[in-house]
């Protein structure tokens, strides 16, 4: 065990000792640093004019929804909202442009956005010639809802869960302003992109640089045989790809919740925009996608490593690694072929992605609904343990050429 630990530490030392892990690290965390901050940037035009800056803009707009926080969506705030905006002189023209629109409308702005969606109407004027009652703003969502669910070819069975899930969840809902939660989710499809990029660039050289530097004879040749020099070397990779990420979340969660605020973790995913019927807080969808980025740093380390091995070049695994990156970010298979689509969104360089987590797709397992936050992490741990053990044959068979 203790020479283990010496071999541990010294492959931790092999990959953080060099400039490329750091140059890395910090483009990743400067990368990550831009998605709250540049919404905050620049200014708003019309016609060629300054009529404000966007940080001034979203500080008016998270007072406002500050303001609203805690009040439930019910008959009295959808006739507020619908009446504020009957207020508006031209709602055919730039009514946001006008002293009514900031004065009267805009402090409802995101419980119209909802009617505007659930309604499906995007045009002012059609939404104000609409009655829009607390009854029929509930059905226009689930009338979403059921679109949704047809344009992602649910089956019966996976419509009569949703709309059980549905049954389930209390209404009126109960809005708080969630700025910071939505940024944070937002995060994440950067980090779909940045933790398997890290990995391609870093953990490449951990198997490989022993087949192109000729020194796996010296290193193969150890007291203790292969086998503690695999187990050093791909838990070396595994706590380095683990521990970026970490750093990576953690950036990504400070910048979202310091900035735009720690409010609404209890909204209801049903109170968002989402199409989701799982019974889950924002702030507890935000913590599953922590939990399941941490979960696929693990796989994609042990694949990028375990990959380098098998090819015994770390710019061949590299290169994979990144077409497959490009594949899952460009690619995309029509919903109408069922299983191809939804394993295609399983994918771990695709997976992180809200709206792939929080799938309506279910995999139907002895007549249940395994829904994919639940049942892909844990494919993925499985596939972890498969993966490192065929590495490790890999790695025991592999046998000095001559030279």
């Amino acid at each position: 065990m203790e020479y283990l630990s010496t071999l541990y530490r010294y492959e931790l030392k092999k990959i953080t000792g060099k400039k490329i892990f750091w140059i890395t690290l910090f483009l990743s965390l400067l990368v990550v640093a831009t998605i709250p901050l540049l919404p905050l940037t620049g200014k708003s035009y019309v016609d060629g004019e300054v009529t404000d800056t966007h940080y001034h803009m979203f500080r008016v707009d998270q007072a406002h929804e500050r303001a609203l926080s805690g009040r439930a969506i019910d008959q009295a705030l959808l006739s507020e909202t619908v009446s504020a905006y009957e207020k508006i002189p031209d709602p055919e023209g730039r009514y946001t442009l006008t002293e009514e629109y900031q004065a009267c409308a805009r402090p409802y702005a995101a419980v119209f956005q909802l009617i505007s969606r659930w309604f499906d109407q995007p045009v002012l004027k059609d939404i104000l010639a609409l009655e829009v009652t607390e009854e029929s703003f509930y059905e226009a969502r689930l009338a979403f809802l059921e679109e949704e669910w047809q344009g992602q070819f649910l089956t019966e069975r996976e419509k009569a869960f949703w709309l059980q899930k549905e049954a389930e969840i209390s209404t009126p809902y109960l809005y708080y302003y969630h700025e910071g939660y939505t940024m944070l989710l937002k995060s994440f499809n950067t980090l779909c992109v940045l933790i398997p990029l890290f990995a391609a660039i870093c953990l490449p050289g951990v198997f490989a640089e022993e087949h192109t530097r000729r020194t796996d004879q010296l290193i193969l040749s150890g007291a203790k045989g292969k086998t503690t020099v695999y187990l050093a070397k791909i838990s070396a990779g595994v706590t380095v790809s683990l521990a970026s990420c970490a750093l990576m979340v953690l950036a990504s969660a400070i910048l979202a919740l310091g900035i735009y605020g720690t409010d609404g973790f209890a909204m209801q995913l049903q109170a968002t925009p989402y199409p989701f019927s799982h019974p889950l807080t924002i702030g507890a969808a935000c913590l599953i996608m922590c939990g399941i980025s941490l979960i696929l740093s693990v796989f994609i380390g042990i694949f990028v490593m375990v990959l380098s091995e098998c090819l015994q070049n770390g710019i061949a695994a590299m290169s994979v690694t990144v077409a497959l990156i490009l594949i899952a970010l460009l690619g995309k298979v029509p919903a109408q072929h069922r299983v191809l689509s939804q394993l295609f969104c399983w994918l771990p360089f695709s997976f992180l992605n809200i709206r792939n987590v929080f799938d309506l797709r279910t995999l139907p397992v002895f007549g249940h609904c395994l829904l994919s936050w639940q049942i892909v992490p844990v494919l993925y741990l499985l596939s972890c343990a498969l993966l490192a053990a065929a590495g490790r044959r890999v790695y025991q068979r592999y046998q000095v050429s001559g030279r």
